[in-house]
């Protein structure tokens, strides 16, 4: 099965890597940012967007994913950009095939175990798929349970409706089950010695200086960027910020 993507731009491949419950589209606006310099690959991964279901999830199947779409595409040689989930993939594909990534840009997540609970989150999905008769009566019932309504419309930009009936993109019974996969460490034997880039937002903890240590272990050539005043989504709550940073850390 093939991921699904959008493409834009020419130039040098840039392959961006969403977060978890997102798609490719949430980073349709960075792309349009830097695509007359560069080709941009969107991608929705397994169980997101418009790429195919699976009851399996874990990074390895993901940064497969991956290698069989730069295949398809005859990509060699790649620039890759992640972001939560998806830098955590673009961490085990370039721990992996080093040869195959000319930068490496992860945002907001370090190469760790995370100990989140989304059980309020499952739940208010659940209870949106059966309820909801509106997106605004979905926004109402979903921020019952997350009590922030920025995560709330994140949530909700994968929502649809076929005949009445909500439905949304990404697959939530697979990724609730394999959510623990999802919070693991990305698997490594090696380390990655090309250059890499951590974007943090300062005022989100997914990255701290605990992690510092263990991101120099396993990306010997990395630089830590901090956006001011942004926290896990640096890239929507600084825009323009983040993308001076991306354009400035591209051409590097």
């Amino acid at each position: 099965m093939m991921l699904s993507s959008t493409v834009m731009g020419e130039g040098p491949v840039v392959i961006i890597l969403h977060g978890l419950f997102g798609e490719g589209k949430n980073w349709l606006s960075i792309a349009k940012a830097i695509s007359n310099s560069f080709e941009v690959h969107l991608l929705d991964q397994r169980n997101h967007g418009n790429s195919f279901h699976s009851i399996e999830q874990d990074y390895q199947l993901m940064a497969s994913d991956l290698n069989k779409y730069v295949k398809n595409k005859n990509i060699s040689n790649f620039f890759l950009f992640g972001h939560s989930m998806g830098g955590k993939v673009a961490m085990e594909f370039a721990l992996f095939s080093p040869e195959k990534v000319d930068k490496l840009i992860i945002v907001d997540i370090a190469p760790k175990l995370y100990k989140e609970n989304y059980e309020n989150i499952f739940n208010g999905i659940k209870n949106v798929l059966l309820q909801a008769e509106s997106r605004k009566q979905a926004q109402a019932i979903l921020t019952d349970y997350t009590y922030d309504i920025v995560l709330t419309n994140f949530l909700l930009k994968s929502l649809f409706f076929v005949d009445t009936k909500p439905k949304l993109k990404f697959n939530h019974s697979a990724i609730q089950d394999n959510i623990q996969n999802l919070l693991m460490s990305p698997k490594y034997h090696t380390f990655f010695g090309g250059p890499t880039y951590f974007i943090r937002g300062e005022k989100s903890n997914y990255i701290t200086k605990k992690d510092i240590p263990y991101i120099n272990e396993l990306f010997h050539n990395n630089n830590v960027i901090t956006i001011p005043n942004a926290g896990h989504w640096p890239h929507f709550d600084q825009k323009e910020k983040f993308i001076d940073c991306l354009k400035q850390v591209l051409s590097q």
